[in-house]
C-alpha cells in the first residue's frame, strides 16, 4: 500500500500556528507624535545665521535626539540627563527624556518625565499626547483614556489633534476610542484618504469587518493604488469568509507592490486555507527572497511543504525558523514534522526542548501526548494531553486524542464529554461522530448513538479534501453543510454553469465546472469543459498538471497520463509531474511505464518518503521483490514509527508468499504503535493466509472501527464473511459501508446481487475454514484494495 503524499491536515492545530496578525501601519503617521517635540528641539539646537552658538544644555539635547534617531535610547538618556542638569525645567529636555525611557520600556519613568513637563506647561499639546501614550503603554489605561478624553474635548475643532490621538489609541489597541477620534477628524475634514484609511483599519481591528469594508472602500476610491488599503480590505473579506473577493484584491495589490511581504503572506495563507499548497509555496519562496528571516513566512512555507507531502523540504524551512525564532513554537513545528515522519525519538527531543522554553506550550504537550499514546504509554500520554487541555480547554486535537485514549482503555464515561466537545468545536468532523456514537452505544445511550451515527453517515459522504491545486474551492464557498452531497453537487453545478456563462474567460471557473461534472458522473461534458480550459489557458504547465491530477482523482487514468506527458514536454525537469505520471501509470497497472517515469525523478526528489513508497510498490509488482524489500527496510530504519512503511513491506512479503516475514514486520510495527488501524488490517489479511479465519475476523473488525472512512477495511471484512459462508454478516458489513459512504466506494448493487445468490446455498451463519485457493483469492482482493488506497 502506497504511503500518502499528503500529511495530516491538522498540522496547524497540532503546532498551534496562529493566523497572520495585521501590522498597524503607522510608521509615517507615528512621526506626528514626535515631530512637534523634535521640531522644537531642532529650533533650539540647530544653529542659524542669527544664532551664534547652542547653549550647553541644547547641545546635550541635540546629541540625545540624534541618538534616539539611531535607536540607541540608553545612550540618548545619558545625554538628555546631562542637559537636564543644566536646564532642569526644559520642556524639550523632559519630553526627550520621556521618549528615551519609553523606548527602553521604562514606562513609569516616562510617565514621570512627561508629568514634570506638563506641570511646566499644562497647555502643551505635544506633552499631553506623549503622556497619553505613556499612560497606555504603562498599563494605566484609566488615566490614559481620561487624559485622552479631556484632550479631545479641548481640541474638538483641531483635525490634527484628533487624527494623532486616534493613531496613538489604535497603536495601544484602544480601538473604540480610536474610532471616535478618527470619526471626529473625518467630520472636520470629510473625504480625507489618510483619515478614512486609519478609520477603516481601526474598525477592522475591532472586529467590525462590514463597517471596515465600507470605510476602506471610500478610502480606496480616493487612492485606488493604495496597497495597504487593498490589503486591509482583503483581510476583512477573509475574516468574513469571502476568500475569492480577498484574493481579487490581493492580486491587485501584488501588481502594485510585488515585493510586499504582508500581501504575499496573506495571499499564501488564503491559498493554504483552501488546500492550494502548490500555489502557496512559490509565493512564500518569493517572499523569503525579500525578507529571508521573517518567521511568519518561514512557518507558512514549512507548513505548506509539510501538508503537501514534501516533508523533506519542510524540515529545512522549520530549522531555519528555529534559527531566526528560537521559540517553543518553532520547536513544536520540528517536533510535529519528525512525529509525522515516524521518528518519535527525534520528535521528543525537540518537543522537550520547546517545553524548557515554555512549559505551557500546548502544541508541544499535545504532540508528546500523541507520541506516548501511540507507543502504548497510556498513562504518560494521558498526563501530557491533560496538561495541554488545562492550558487550552478548546484544543481540538488534544481533546480528540484524549478521547481516543479513554476509549481504548474502555473509559467510555470519561471519553464522552471529550468527544462531545470536539463536535462542538468542529461540527464537520465526521470521524468524531463515529467515535461518539460508539461511546454512546457502550454507555447504552441508544438514541444519542443513532443520532450521531446518522450525522456521521451524512458528513462522511463528502469527498475528503486533498492538497492539490484548486481543490474543493467551491465547496468552501458554498457553505451548505445541511445539504446532502448529491444536492450540493447539483446546486454547485447549476451555479457554476451560470457563472461560466457570465464569465467564460476565467480559467478557474472552467476548472471548477469540469470538477463539478466529474462529481456527478457527466464525463463527456467534463472533457468538453477541460478542452475549453485548455484553449483559454493555452495548456500552460500548471493547469495541465492540475487537470491531470483532477482526472486521476476520478480514476480517468489514461486521460491523466496524457496530461502529465504533455506537461512534461514543456517542463521535463518537474519532479512533481514525473511523480504524478508514475503514480497514474501504477494505478492503471502499467508497471513498466510507472517505473520508467519514476526513474526520471531527480536524485533529491527520490529521497522523498512518498517516492520511496511508490517505487517499492512498483518494484514489487514487477517481481523485483528484493529491491522493494530493501527500499522499505531503509524507510523503516529512517522512520521507525511510520505505520504505512510496515504495511507496505508486509504486503510485499505476502505477495511473494513469505508469511513469516509479513508477520515479523507487522508485529514490529504494532510494537511501536499498538492501535495502528492499517497494521491491524494487515494482521487480518495475514491471519487469513495462515488459516486463522476467526483471528482474521477480530483484526478486521477492529480495523473497521479504527478506519471508518476507508473502503478497504469494510471490503476485506465483507469478503472474509462471504468466503467463510457468513452471508448475513457480509450483508451487514455492506450496509455499514453504505451508511458510512466513504469516498471511492464499491459497486454496492452488484455486491448485493452476489450476496442474494449466495444466501440461497451457502449461508451457514457460522465461520468456515478457507481452502488454499480461497486464501489466495482473498489475498489478491486485499492487494487490490491496498493498491487503490490513497
Amino acid at each position: 500500500m502506497r504511503a500518502q503524499r499528503s500529511s495530516d491536515t491538522v498540522v496547524q492545530r497540532a503546532t498551534g500556528l496562529p493566523a497572520a496578525k495585521l501590522v498597524w501601519q503607522v510608521a509615517l503617521l507615528f512621526v506626528a507624535l514626535q515631530v512637534p517635540v523634535l521640531l522644537r528641539c531642532a529650533q533650539t539646537s540647530s544653529p542659524s545665521p542669527t544664532t551664534a552658538k547652542l547653549s550647553p544644555a541644547a547641545e546635550h539635547f541635540a546629541a540625545g535626539q540624534k541618538l534616539l534617531a539611531q535607536h540607541t535610547p540608553k545612550l540618548a538618556e545619558a545625554e538628555i540627563r546631562a542637559g537636564l542638569k543644566l536646564a532642569p525645567r526644559s520642556l524639550d529636555g523632559l519630553n526627550l527624556l520621556g521618549m528615551a525611557l519609553g523606548d527602553e520600556k521604562e514606562f513609569s519613568g516616562a510617565v514621570e518625565a512627561f508629568q514634570q513637563a506638563l506641570a511646566i506647561d499644562p497647555g502643551s499639546t505635544e506633552t499631553q499626547i506623549n503622556l497619553i501614550q505613556a499612560y497606555l503603554a504603562a498599563g494605566r489605561k484609566e488615566k490614559g483614556l481620561a487624559l485622552a478624553h479631556a484632550f479631545s474635548e479641548h481640541a474638538k475643532d483641531d483635525i490634527r489633534a484628533h487624527f494623532t490621538l486616534g493613531v496613538i489609541l489604535a497603536k495601544q489597541a484602544q480601538y473604540g476610542e480610536a474610532i471616535h477620534e478618527f470619526e471626529a477628524a473625518d467630520a472636520l475634514e470629510p473625504g480625507t484618504f489618510e483619515i478614512l484609511h486609519n478609520l477603516g483599519h481601526a474598525y477592522l481591528e475591532s472586529g467590525d469587518n462590514e463597517k471596515a469594508l465600507a470605510i476602506l472602500d471610500r478610502a480606496l476610491k480616493l487612492s485606488p493604488d493604495s496597497v495597504e488599503t487593498l490589503y486591509f480590505m482583503a483581510q476583512a473579506y477573509a475574516n468574513l469568509g469571502k476568500d475569492l473577493d480577498a484574493l481579487d484584491l490581493l492580486v491587485r495589490a501584488r501588481k502594485l507592490s510585488p515585493r510586499n511581504t504582508n500581501v504575499i503572506l496573506l495571499t499564501a495563507r488564503l491559498s493554504m486555507k483552501q488546500g492550494f499548497y502548490g500555489d502557496a509555496i512559490p509565493l512564500l519562496e518569493e517572499g523569503l527572497k525579500v525578507d529571508p528571516r521573517r518567521p511568519e513566512l518561514l512557518a507558512a512555507l514549512g507548513e505548506s511543504y509539510f501538508v503537501s507531502g514534501k516533508v523533506d523540504q519542510a524540515l529545512p524551512a522549520f530549522q531555519k525558523l528555529l534559527e531566526v525564532d528560537p521559540s517553543s513554537r518553532s520547536y513544536a513545528f520540528l517536533g510535529a514534522t519528525y512525529r509525522h515522519l515516524g521518528r518519535f525519538e527525534v520528535a521528543e527531543k525537540y518537543l522537550q526542548q520547546g517545553l524548557k522554553l515554555n512549559p505551557r506550550d500546548v502544541p508541544c504537550l499535545y504532540n508528546l501526548g500523541y507520541i506516548a499514546s501511540r507507543q502504548g504509554q497510556y498513562r504518560l500520554g494521558e498526563k501530557w494531553l491533560k496538561q495541554a487541555l488545562e492550558i487550552d480547554p478548546n484544543h481540538f486535537e488534544a481533546l480528540l486524542e484524549l478521547g481516543n485514549l479513554q476509549m481504548h482503555q474502555k473509559k467510555f464515561a470519561e471519553a464522552l464529554p471529550l468527544l462531545r466537545k470536539c463536535v462542538q468545536l468542529d461540527p464537520q468532523a465526521a470521524p468524531v461522530y463515529y467515535r461518539l456514537a460508539a461511546v454512546e452505544r457502550n454507555l447504552h445511550q441508544t438514541e444519542a448513538a443513532e443520532r450521531d451515527l446518522r450525522i456521521f453517515q451524512t458528513l462522511s459522504k463528502d469527498p475528503a479534501p486533498q492538497p492539490y491545486p484548486f481543490e474543493h474551492l467551491y465547496d468552501f464557498l458554498g457553505q451548505r453543510a445541511d445539504l446532502s452531497p448529491q444536492q450540493k453537487n447539483l446546486i454547485d453545478l447549476a451555479q457554476l454553469e451560470q457563472e461560466v456563462k457570465l464569465h467564460s474567460g476565467q480559467p478557474q471557473n472552467l476548472y471548477l465546472l469540469a470538477e463539478a461534472y466529474l462529481k456527478v458522473g457527466r464525463i463527456e461534458e467534463a472533457k468538453q469543459t477541460i478542452a475549453q480550459l485548455d484553449q483559454l489557458s493555452q495548456a500552460d504547465f500548471r493547469t495541465t498538471v492540475g487537470v491531470g491530477v483532477l482526472l486521476a482523482r476520478y480514476r480517468l487514468y489514461a486521460d491523466a497520463i496524457s496530461r502529465f506527458q504533455a506537461a512534461l514536454q514543456s517542463n521535463p525537469n518537474s519532479d512533481d509531474a514525473w511523480y504524478d505520471l508514475a503514480d497514474a501509470c501504477f494505478r492503471k497497472r502499467d508497471y513498466s511505464a510507472a517505473l520508467a517515469a519514476a526513474q526520471h525523478v531527480s536524485p533529491q526528489g527520490q529521497k522523498d518518503t512518498g517516492y520511496l513508497a511508490l517505487d517499492a510498490d512498483i518494484l514489487a509488482h514487477l517481481g523485483r521483490t528484493e529491491e522493494a524489500i530493501k527500499l522499505l527496510r531503509e524507510e523503516i530504519a529512517e522512520n521507525p514509527d511510520q505505520d504505512q512503511a510496515y504495511l507496505s513491506l508486509a504486503m510485499v512479503y505476502l505477495r511473494s508468499g513469505n508469511t513469516s516475514g509479513a508477520r515479523a514486520t507487522l508485529q514490529q510495527g504494532l510494537a511501536r504503535t499498538p492501535d495502528a488501524g492499517q497494521l491491524l488490517w494487515g494482521m487480518g489479511v495475514l491471519s487469513v493466509m495462515e488459516g486463522q479465519a476467526a483471528k482474521a475476523e477480530q483484526y478486521l473488525e477492529k480495523s473497521v472501527d479504527l478506519l471508518p472512512d476507508w473502503p478497504g477495511s469494510y471490503s476485506a471484512l465483507g469478503v472474509l464473511y462471504f468466503q467463510t459462508g457468513q452471508i448475513q454478516k457480509s450483508r451487514e458489513t455492506l450496509e455499514r459501508f453504505r451508511q458510512a459512504g466513504p469516498r471511492a466506494g464499491l459497486d454496492v448493487e452488484r455486491i448485493e446481487q452476489a450476496l442474494d445468490a449466495a444466501a440461497q446455498h451457502r449461508d451457514t451463519g457460522k465461520i468456515q475454514g478457507l481452502s488454499p485457493q480461497a486464501q489466495q483469492q482473498f489475498l489478491q482482493i486485499a492487494l487490490a484494495f491496498a493498491d487503490q488506497a490513497p
